[in-house]
């Protein structure tokens, strides 16, 4: 028999969705046969041979859709007829899998044709249900006995240490008939079918063999013996039956809540050790299905569950992040603790599928459902990114999470994802989130807080430091102002609108001023002591100070005189130190000095203006008189240092999600 052009059979059971009875039942029953004859005469040669099984399974898939929705409209005969060759065949367990369900989903609807009301129709269901699984259960000990026996030959021909026995050949415990270990995972599969059409099924018979199975493995893991009911590792001998036995475990976890909160403890370890990564895949399915059906029971393993967003097979990361983000979505799981944090690195995943995915997640979706959520996790990023252990769990897991190293490309991954977060910052989140920068991480260093002694340390400051620097923190009155309008409601033209207009202008100055105000009285005390102690340590982070100093205070270079107003020796050492800098970093680009002639002439540049003198300590310094503010305080004691860094480190208070 030859094959129907492709998507024909298709296409005819789409029609038949729609319009049954425009399907003639005596072609369906013509081509049935032909197809099921032709199914078990297959034996074809040559190298297009599983391409060819491929075709014939998928036109008599397509052909039983066709028959399952013309099926109510058939005659009582037919149908019964029908019915019974389905179930013959069900029972044979040697069909390919893709057409079980077919073939399940087909009977279950002839016998509701069949029945006179509902309840009968669900009895016949649970009747034929009930005698599948106990041949199905017939099935699978059957294997299994067959496997312990090889076994048990195996281990008594293996010679023990010290044993005088020569010459005898260790047999491995492999099935001797391949037919049988595929009928049982036909079996199996079978029953995972059943359990969907008919939950209510008995299944006491089978999930203790099940069990086994699943729990093979954990012979190899002396505290986790004690759950096998076997020596055999199933993984081993029969890989297929062992994937498929955790699939259909899933689906009876769904279908009856005692059995999965024993099971989804098992379901979660499985997820985190295996090595099969079409396993880790279908768990993962299974798990979001859990999430579902038992969220409250799920909810304390999702820690675990995001590992899977670093697997890595790129189809688990992917299968992952769609899965949980779906999830995210429809509220069953909540963007809080660990999880708004590893979603992360799917920013900057290998993979541009995910990539692409992510960026759409946080600049579209998670935007809208939850706007601050960037900006109360932004500090905390910058920590669990650089793998630094101070504000992050002890949970060795988050290694996974970590993009360690002051590398260029580890730097640049950092740096991807802190201006993903950025952009979702409105203007007045992105003057909080500098003010918390030199509050939570400068001043941390300046006190010792945050040890910048060791790399970890480093790479977190100079995150900060780069941040602070880098464009997409950069407010300005024109830009808020687009900014807010763009995400307020349109105003019709007229006196509203100008109204409107005005105050977003207006806002948008109140922010620009603020962020003038901020500059002076929070960040430049705290780079005035971090450079001070970044110089006295020799540290190369000095010359990213001063590349973030330049960054600042270049909008402001003819007002540093108002700016500093009271200290003309500190005004004079930061304007000669930008224009050494910026000379250095000159003569840097154009390759007419060293590798590191701009970290040299930073370091140099306060010993030339002191005459060769080291720099004194901040404490040691008339402080500047910021214009507008100290007024009335001319004096410059000890303790006004630990008092500016005492203001700056109050808190602002913005309001939050519930997400935070």
């Amino acid at each position: 028999m030859r094959h129907a052009p492709e998507g024909a059979w298709w296409l005819l059971a789409e029609v038949s969705l729609y319009t049954p009875q425009a399907v003639d039942w005596g072609f369906l029953s013509h081509h049935w046969k032909l197809l099921g004859d032709a199914g078990r005469k297959e034996k074809v040669r040559g190298d297009d041979g599983e391409m060819e099984t491929v075709l014939w399974t998928r036109d008599r898939v397509s052909l039983l859709n066709t028959i399952s929705n013309v099926s109510m409209e058939l005659p009582s005969e037919p149908a019964a007829e029908l019915a019974h060759s389905l179930l013959s065949r069900i029972e044979q367990f040697n069909m390919h899998l893709s057409e079980v369900d077919a073939h399940i989903k087909s009977l279950r609807t002839l016998c509701k044709r069949k029945a006179k009301t509902p309840e009968e129709g669900n009895g016949l269901v649970l009747k034929w249900s009930a005698n599948l699984v106990v041949k199905a259960t017939e099935v699978l000990n059957l294997f299994l006995s067959e496997v312990s026996e090889t076994k048990k030959q195996s281990d008594f021909t293996t010679p023990q240490s010290g044993s005088r026995t020569k010459g005898v050949q260790t047999k491995s415990p492999s099935v001797s008939a391949p037919d049988i270990m595929q009928q049982a995972v036909t079996a199996v599969f079978t029953v995972g079918s059943i359990v969907i059409v008919c939950p209510t099924v008995d299944l006491q018979g089978l999930i203790p063999l099940l069990h086994t199975i699943i729990t093979s493995e954990s012979n190899n893991e002396p505290r986790l013996r004690r759950l096998s009911a076997t020596t055999v590792s199933f993984k081993v001998v029969a890989p297929s039956l062992y994937v498929q036995s955790w699939a259909t475990m899933a689906k009876i976890c769904i279908a009856d809540d005692k059995t999965a909160k024993r099971y989804i403890p098992l379901f979660v370890q499985e997820l985190e050790r295996s090595d099969l990564a079409a396993l880790r895949n279908n768990i993962m399915v299974a798990m979001a299905d859990f999430c579902v059906r038992y969220t409250a029971l799920v909810d304390g393993y999702i820690p675990r569950i995001t590992k899977s967003l670093r697997d890595p097979c790129e189809i688990v990361r992917r299968q992952t992040f769609i899965l949980l983000s779906r999830l995210l979505q429809r509220d069953y799981v909540k963007w809080r603790g660990v999880l708004f944090l590893r979603f992360l690195l799917s920013l900057v995943d290998d993979s541009k599928k995910i990539t692409h995915l992510a960026d759409f997640l946080f600049s579209t979706i998670l935007k809208a459902k939850a706007p601050l959520l960037a900006y109360n996790s932004f500090i905390e990023a910058i920590y669990v990114l650089n793998g630094y252990q101070a504000q992050s769990s002890s949970d060795p897991a988050n290694e996974l999470f970590a993009i360690k190293g002051m590398d260029d490309r580890s730097k640049s991954k950092r740096m991807h994802i802190y201006v993903a977060l950025l952009k979702q910052m409105a203007p007045e989140h992105l003057l909080a989130t500098s003010a918390k920068l030199c509050a939570e991480i400068l001043a941390a260093a300046c006190d010792s807080l945050l040890n910048i002694d060791n790399a970890t340390g480093q790479a977190v400051l100079q995150d900060a430091l780069q941040i602070l620097a880098c464009k997409e923190m950069r407010i300005q009155a024109n830009t808020t102002s687009d900014t807010a309008e763009m995400d307020e409601e349109p105003v019709a033209d007229g006196p509203g609108a100008a109204t409107s207009a005005a105050a977003l202008a207006l806002k948008g100055r109140i922010i620009t001023q603020v962020a003038k105000k901020n500059l002076i009285q929070m960040a430049i005390p705290i780079f005035i002591e971090l450079k001070r102690l970044l110089e006295s340590q020799n540290s190369p982070l000095t010359g990213c100070l001063m590349d973030c100093l330049l960054s600042l205070l270049k909008d402001y270079k003819n007002e540093i005189d108002e700016i500093l107003v009271a200290d003309k020796q500190l005004q004079k050492e930061l304007l000669y130190d930008m224009k050494k800098y910026e000379e250095a970093a000159k003569a840097a680009a154009k390759g007419n000095k060293g590798k590191n002639v701009v970290e040299e002439r930073c370091k140099s540049v306060l010993r030339d203006v002191n005459q060769c003198k080291a720099t004194p300590p901040l404490s040691a310094m008339s402080l500047p008189k910021v214009k507008g503010h100290f007024t009335g305080q001319s004096g410059a004691g000890p303790s006004r240092p630990a008092s500016v860094l005492d203001s700056v480190r109050r808190k602002q208070s913005f309001e939050s999600d519930d997400e935070s």
